[in-house]
């Protein structure tokens, strides 16, 4: 065998091979997708059972989610429920919901029944009734 042929064998061998790898990425990428589909779909039913938002439609990765007021109302709901044992401020409402405060607190004093309110000023804290 020639250097030319061995040299030749290498770069064949080394094609293949990234071939190979990039054919276990393609499938690996097709099962991540069916999971995520999967994951998905078990999400939406446990909303449906539970009423609350589900972890995907309240996660939003950068700037304020826009929201209709009657999905907040559902995510605001949510989050006290959830996190707020000992209450929370609007602050830590709008932090959580990826929200602008202002917007949680208009929302708030627009819908002075939903949630319950112990305290004035700073020191407001809102608990699910």
């Amino acid at each position: 065998m020639t250097t030319t042929s061995i040299t030749d064998e290498i770069a064949k061998l080394t094609k293949r091979l990234e071939q190979l790898q990039e054919q276990a990425e393609d499938v690996l990428r097709q099962k991540l997708k069916e999971a995520r589909a999967v994951v998905t779909d078990l999400e939406m039913q446990l909303s449906e059972i539970t009423g609350r938002p589900t972890a995907t439609q309240i996660k939003v990765v950068k700037g304020f989610a826009p929201l209709t007021d009657e999905a907040l109302e559902v995510q605001i709901l949510f989050v006290v429920q959830k996190e707020g044992d000992t209450g929370m401020n609007a602050t830590d409402i709008a932090r959580k919901l990826n929200q602008d405060p202002l917007r949680i607190r208009g929302w708030i004093k627009k819908h002075p029944s939903v949630l319950n309110r112990e305290g004035k000023g700073p020191g407001t804290r809102y608990f699910v009734p």
